[in-house]
């Protein structure tokens, strides 16, 4: 690649790295140990996936993405061109996905971006996501806007927390077009959902109205973003108190974990543990901070 006189001389040029998509043709399908969804979400399920009798596997009974519906909206979503094969199979794999993941009462999806791409990318033996073929979060981050231009979901506002300096977690809402596309009975899903919602709400407001559903939402998002806020607390404070103790030798790690349990754990636990247990927990938390061995070392063995 020639570089012109006036061009900077780093490590920053193009032509030198792939675009091909790492992963052509995701799949999601359910695992054996999942157990059927109720009402209408199994039906749409059912709609989607079928059993081969027999191989065993599922396979797609339908492919969403070449439902008529995008054909028609096409132009009011934006689109010039049909989607590429990659995307195609996208969609083919993250509405089965979404339908697993969607709360009966509010319809959000309870995995964020992050881990639906997680879901959909191809793992190992080891149940291991392979980093050479996994589904970026990118694509599903370009996905969703333009599944809302369609009409299938809503993607609430970003929330900034200025305690952790991070983006809350965004999760998409689905739609009655969405469900719709899969094939439901509507009035039947609302029905449910309305269900769900007498249950939920316990009397605060008249169930099954336009604010019960704004209200459950709001609930739910509200006790995501608290536990949000609580596993950053405590993984902060778990990676302070690894780097205090990543200079000590492994008795005094020992020693020093020892403090930290019986000053943090409940008395009625600590009375009902002998000192095996009590060991075995030591040795335990230090491992939760890969600090410790998964065998006790001999005496001359220190951990620097």
């Amino acid at each position: 690649m020639k570089l012109n006189n006036n061009q900077k001389k780093d490590k920053r040029h193009r032509g030198n790295h792939s675009i091909a998509c790492k992963c052509p043709k995701p799949e999601w399908f359910a695992p054996e140990n999942y157990k059927p969804l109720p009402g209408e979400l199994g039906h749409a399920m059912r709609k989607l996936i079928i059993k081969d009798k027999k191989s065993g596997k599922f396979c797609l009974r339908r492919r969403i993405s070449r439902d008529p519906y995008f054909l028609k909206l096409r132009k009011a979503a934006g689109r010039k061109r049909d989607f590429r094969p990659d995307k195609q199979a996208l969609i083919d794999s993250i509405f089965p996905l979404l339908i697993q993941r969607a709360d009966m009462g509010s319809w959000i999806v309870t995995s964020n971006i992050t881990k639906l791409a997680n879901e959909l990318s191809p793992k190992n033996k080891d149940k291991t996501i392979i980093p050479e073929t996994r589904v970026t979060t990118s694509r599903l981050s370009r996905l969703f806007p333009e599944m809302v231009r369609y009409g299938l979901c809503e993607l609430p506002i970003l929330k900034w927390d200025p305690g952790t300096e991070h983006w809350m977690p965004r999760h998409i809402i689905l739609t009655e077009r969405f469900w719709k596309l899969c094939g439901v009975n509507i009035d039947k899903l609302l029905y449910q959902r309305n269900k769900r919602l007498e249950a939920e709400l316990e009397g605060i407001i008249e169930p099954g109205t336009y604010e019960s559903i704004n209200t459950a939402r709001q609930r739910w998002y509200e006790k995501m973003r608290i536990a949000t806020l609580k596993y950053r607390r405590e993984q902060a404070t778990k990676e302070k108190r690894r780097k205090r103790l990543n200079n000590l030798s492994l008795d005094q790690r020992r020693y020093t974990m020892a403090s930290w349990i019986i000053n943090t754990y409940p008395n009625h636990v600590l009375l009902n543990m002998d000192p095996e247990s009590f060991n075995r927990l030591v040795w335990q938390n230090l491992n939760q901070l890969k600090l410790g061995l998964k065998l006790e070392p001999g005496p001359n063995k220190l951990i620097n």
